[in-house]
């Protein structure tokens, strides 16, 4: 099926959907005995964060940031999770190259295959949401930088309009930073605390850590960078005052040297 491809192995099933098409939902939605409201939920329209547990499987929405080189601005993209223990259903806008690069890796190399598709399809889920937040890092490492930078040229230059444009996208790439990644770690942990003994949570006890060291890692980086912007912007405002004093000052001196001229 077009947008829709299948990895099988080991008693394993991957479903990848690259394309929100209500067709191709409605026919995992029959073949797996879906909730229509979560086909519903998976079409076109961002849903906060969450985690359902069903009958016969989980189902799960995460958030993951996206960068826009060209307008170097930060936005977010959803991903929505069907996991049972045989099988798991992945549904995106193919937006996040590390699911496509897993997946063909899985395709083509029949040792990644064997060392994933074994156990529960939650090895292969956490697996997944663990390569996910790795790639998560390198975003957060360039808005570091950018930070760097204004700060660094803050008290060099008068603040104009381009640094003020400037710490502004910083801001707003850090609040849409931060609202792709509130909702990791409270659907991470209830499927640890409501899995089923289907999923054999437990024999993924290293997966499941390494997840939650890099969603805490990824918070704490994001609570400092938006201690960071917040403290730039401050400054800036600071400077922009202090260079409308100077200015304020030099034309009261002017006034008051030409104002009497002008009486004589």
């Amino acid at each position: 099926m077009k947008n829709s491809n299948e990895i099988q192995n080991n008693g394993l099933l991957w479903v990848n959907i690259t394309q929100r098409e209500e067709k191709v939902l409605r026919a995992m939605q029959k073949r797996f005995q879906l909730d229509d409201q979560e086909i519903k939920e998976s079409l076109p329209s961002f849903q906060r964060p969450k985690f359902v547990k069903r009958g016969n499987y989980y189902f799960m929405v995460l958030h993951f940031p996206v960068f826009d080189r060209k307008t170097r601005r930060l936005g977010f993209t959803e991903i929505d999770f069907f996991l049972n223990n045989n099988s798991l259903i992945t549904v995106h806008d193919d937006k996040l190259p590390v699911i496509e690069q897993f997946f063909k890796e899985c395709q083509k190399n029949q040792n990644l295959t064997g060392q994933y598709f074994q156990g529960t399809a939650a090895r292969l889920f956490f697996e997944l949401v663990s390569r996910l937040l790795n790639a998560i890092f390198p975003i957060l490492l360039h808005v570091t930088e950018d930070m760097n930078s204004v700060d660094k040229i803050l008290f060099t230059k008068n603040p104009d309009k381009k640094m003020v444009e400037e710490i502004l996208r910083l801001k707003t790439n850090t609040v849409n930073f931060r609202r792709a990644m509130q909702g990791h770690k409270n659907v991470l942990e209830h499927l640890v605390g409501h899995g089923g003994r289907e999923l054999d949570l437990p024999s993924y006890q290293n997966y499941i850590n390494t997840v939650r060291e890099h969603v805490n890692e990824i918070w704490h980086t994001l609570e400092s960078q938006k201690e960071s912007i917040d403290a730039l912007h401050e400054t800036n405002e600071s400077v922009v005052g202090l260079h409308m004093n100077e200015i304020m000052r030099t034309l009261t001196i002017i006034s008051v040297i030409t104002f009497p001229l002008t009486l004589v």
